[in-house]
């Protein structure tokens, strides 16, 4: 059942009819069975805190953000605030045990994604849902926008591609599906998504292996210059308000610099044109505004572990998954909203399964397994 739901987790993004319904479904088929396997492998979660140095951080970010129910102003639910961030740290805690059981498994199930969101992909194109500009859209949801389309579909397609088949004809498939998904996200004209793609793709060029791997992120890098250049309303949009939204927040940061104003506690940013509530647009911003320069700084140093464990494994495949998904969520998480503690939704893809993904690591695996071999 965890990894009907460990799959759901990423792909009920994509397929579900309402947020209420993929709730449901991760209680169902996440949050019960992540109980039980805390319970029956307790030993294997012993090992987990004693091989990762990053879970002694990731418990010190959630108690600080238990801890900050004191001083919150969540309007006046510190009860459902509390209940989220331990549901969620269950949800953290299950999906690590059941992918850790088993690497090959694990990459398997996320290469599966690639029919999930290639599918996704052309049935958007075909049905051309329109948002505002002409800008594409996703079908309702969590995808009801197309920032929260691009950035999820984009996330599994750069996940996907170090896991493709290396040999035969038998990666064409996946590949042409990978690239029906990053022709939507162009289309969706998210410019964060597509800036985040494309710093992806330099690195992806020097780093994936295979002739097919290589050939997406190039023509995603020519596409990209071919976007810019027949689509100038790209560049005409401007900075978004982003720039007048960061020296709005700056004041807020001032006023709880130490502590933050707490789980569950809301705040307001304004730009030139309008007030955004929760609306920094950048995750580092929003740390540190929701829970003040202490958790920020302990987020940045999880994220710098993640990232360096991710390096030293990236000669096999999840490894160098890991790897890609690290530098495109760092370039992501600066221009749209990302949140630590919340319950999950289209944005908790970055940082979350990058975090979950690296705890999945062994460290000194007995076996390495190649990238060369097939997936």
């Amino acid at each position: 059942m965890l990894g009907v739901g460990v799959l759901w987790s990423i792909a009920g993004v994509m397929l579900t009819p309402t947020m209420k319904f993929y709730s449901q479904m991760v209680i169902l088929f996440v949050y019960l069975p992540s109980l039980w396997l805390c319970i029956t492998r307790r030993q294997e979660l012993g090992h987990l805190l004693r091989a990762h140095k990053e879970m002694w951080v990731l418990l010190a970010l959630f108690g600080w953000a238990i801890l900050s129910l004191l001083w919150s102003k969540g309007g006046g639910k510190p009860l459902g605030s509390l209940k989220e961030a331990v549901l969620f740290m269950l949800f953290i805690l299950g999906w690590v045990l059941w992918g850790r059981a088993d690497e090959r498994r694990l990459r398997l199930g996320m290469l599966s994604l690639v029919l999930v969101i290639g599918f996704y992909s052309v049935a958007a194109l075909i049905l051309k849902p329109v948002y505002l500009g002409g800008r594409l859209n996703g079908f309702g949801g969590f995808l009801d926008n197309p920032n929260a389309a691009a950035y999820s579909i984009a996330f599994v397609t750069v996940m996907c591609v170090p896991l493709l088949p290396r040999r035969g004809w038998g990666q064409v498939p996946w590949a042409i599906l990978l690239a029906a998904s990053l022709v939507y996200v162009a289309l969706c004209g998210s410019r964060g998504a597509l800036l985040a793609l494309m710093v992806t793709a330099i690195f992806s060029l020097s780093l994936v292996p295979g002739r097919i791997a290589k050939l997406l992120p190039f023509l995603l890098l020519l596409g990209g210059a071919i976007l810019i250049v027949a689509e100038p309303g790209l560049l005409a949009r401007g900075d978004a308000q982003r720039f007048g939204l960061l020296r709005n927040a700056w004041p807020q940061i001032q006023e709880h610099l130490w502590t933050g104003v707490g789980l569950g506690a809301d705040y307001l940013v304004s730009s030139e044109r309008s007030t955004y509530r929760n609306g920094a647009h950048n995750f580092l911003i929003h740390t540190a505004i929701q829970y003040g320069i202490p958790a920020l700084l302990a987020f940045l140093l999880l994220w710098v572990m993640i990232g360096l464990h991710a390096w030293r494994c990236r000669t096999r495949a999840l490894g160098l998954s890991v790897m890609l998904l690290w530098v495109y969520s760092s370039v992501a998480m600066q221009f749209d909203v990302f949140s630590l503690w919340e319950r999950t939704r289209a944005m908790w893809l970055m940082p979350w399964v990058v975090i979950l993904l690296g705890l999945c690591l062994e460290r000194w695996p007995q076996v390495r397994p190649s990238v060369m071999e097939p997936n």
